[in-house]
């Protein structure tokens, strides 16, 4: 059935479009704009006066698992809602109970750094659970730099999820803060060979943590210049670097 959206504010920042006036939609899309639009006699009518008409929002950071919170987001006009900054794994498990739980909104996962490093050295199988994930951030076994043997397994982990239909990399380095920042580099490595973006909560400045052995922000920096790798900066304006030249 078509639907008519009558007298609605409509605001599209790809066609530049922020006008009053008239939106058809026939099989879930946008089929005509204009004033005084004409529909067939079947068609829905919806008076949108004084309301805003325009595309879905696309939450990049979202930590929203249950369906009431989804249901809320949808209200404020969330129509995508990714787990992108911590992830999930294994993505096919995660992919499938997104499914089941009949999620209102579109939904996607980045490959979790934090449970492929547990797994790595821990042994911790991982569950595609968000909650059960977010225990694991107060155990400092995970967090410590990885052996070289280490390194190499839960990078291998990461490439395979990101076959199975991750969305990129999570990367919560802001909880494993004095590891080897030679390892983000070949995290970095392997997104850019897989032309996927990196999503990270960063690490302390120096300056507020003397401990920290590199700079949260300038390590993606270096990771996008070294690399070519596209790096999200979470937190920090949701800034995203890709092929940063050299300073």
């Amino acid at each position: 059935m078509d639907t008519l959206l009558r007298g609605g504010r409509v605001i599209d920042p790809k066609t530049e479009t922020d006008r009053i006036t008239d939106l058809l939609l026939a099989d879930g899309r946008v089929a005509a704009l204009g004033d005084g639009l004409t529909v067939p006699a079947d068609a829905e009518v919806v008076d949108a006066t004084g309301l805003i008409v325009g595309p879905g929002f696309v939450d990049l950071h979202s930590h929203v698992h249950s369906i009431a919170g989804q249901r809320l987001q949808a209200m404020d006009g969330v129509t995508t809602a990714l787990d992108l900054e911590a992830g999930l794994m294994p993505i096919a498990e995660a992919l499938a109970r997104a499914a089941a739980d009949g999620r209102p909104l579109n939904y996607g996962f980045s490959a979790s750094w934090s449970q492929a490093r547990a797994y790595a050295h821990l042994d911790r199988v991982p569950v595609a659970d968000f909650t059960a994930s977010m225990d694991l951030l107060g155990k400092p076994e995970w967090q410590r730099s990885s052996s070289p043997a280490e390194r190499r397994r839960w990078l291998g982990l990461l490439e395979d999820e990101l076959g199975a239909g991750a969305l990129g990399i999570g990367v919560l380095m802001g909880y494993a803060p004095r590891s080897d920042p030679d390892e983000y580099l070949d995290l970095s490595r392997l997104a850019a060979a897989a032309h996927a973006p990196t999503f990270t909560h960063v690490r302390e400045l120096i300056e507020a943590d003397p401990r920290t052995p590199i700079d949260g922000s300038e390590e993606l920096v270096r990771a996008a210049a070294e690399t070519g790798a596209a790096m999200h900066h979470c937190h920090v304006n949701s800034t995203s670097l890709r092929h940063v030249d050299r300073v």
